[in-house]
């Protein structure tokens, strides 16, 4: 399983892209700013965007890649995230007034975007991938995704969240893991900005990681917020996990 890191940042900057992953050539997790580093060739290879949450640093690109493509599809791009998500794009976003709704471009019948619900727990068969949406704890619905590839390797991305019970509990469901790509967006002297903004610190992952029932074979650490990513990256190498940890940087090409 090949994944890209188009976005990563927990801010913006120069060399600083928010939150986009591809899968292969073919899905997208997320469509933040790092969607822009893509050619208008790999963009047409693109035919699954999996959304974690609505916030801004998430979603920013997604309208932008759905106009680009428009006269090119010739099968509606799928578009795939909680309905409480959903809602809110359709609702602020694709409503005419800061953009197209595309699910009715060109006409109802053939859209050249489908927008699709989906149910934590289920799984979904796609392109050779099967992915399944977890819940996780932000300050709005935000889901994680566990991604298992044909050879059954798995990696489970937790996009925005703090740690808590319900959260080891879903993780600890996923079983054993070769990747685990979450956050840290906060170092620890900002720990209860992070608790509010249900965000991690170094300590927050230190107990989220020690805690789970398998440890990952790699955890892969995203969403530094820029000011404070010297700081941040400081206090991770002072953990003592029993895992190899990376940051993850923008421009990588990976594989699990």
């Amino acid at each position: 399983m090949k994944v890209e890191i188009l976005g990563c940042s927990g801010g913006m900057g120069k060399k600083k892209h928010t939150t986009c992953y591809r899968i292969n050539e073919h899905t997208l997790l997320d469509a933040g700013t790092g969607l822009g580093s893509l050619s208008h060739k790999e963009q047409l290879k693109i035919k699954h965007v999996f959304i974690t949450h609505s916030h801004m640093d998430h979603i920013c690109f997604l309208p932008l890649l759905i106009d680009n493509l428009f006269e090119y599809l010739t099968q509606p791009l799928q578009v795939y995230a909680l309905p409480e998500i959903l809602a809110t794009l359709q609702q602020h976003i694709f409503n005419w007034k800061i953009w197209p709704d595309f699910s009715t471009l060109p006409n109802e019948e053939a859209p050249v975007v489908k927008f699709n619900t989906i149910t934590p727990h289920e799984s979904l068969v796609i392109e050779g991938l099967t992915l399944t949406a977890f819940p996780v704890e932000h300050t709005i619905a935000t889901c994680g995704y566990h991604v298992i590839n044909k050879q059954g390797k798995a990696l489970a991305f937790t996009s925005d969240t703090t740690f808590g019970p319900n959260v080891l509990k879903e993780i600890n469901q996923l079983g054993k893991l070769d990747v685990l790509m979450t956050e840290c967006a906060f170092p620890n002297r900002l720990n209860k900005l992070a608790k509010l903004s249900k965000h991690l610190t170094p300590s927050l992952l230190n107990t989220f990681i020690n805690a789970l029932e398998h440890t990952p074979k790699q955890v892969w650490l995203s969403h530094l917020k820029p000011s404070q990513t010297e700081e941040i990256k400081a206090e991770l190498t002072q953990l003592n996990l029993n895992t190899q940890v990376r940051l993850l940087k923008s421009g990588e090409l990976l594989e699990v």
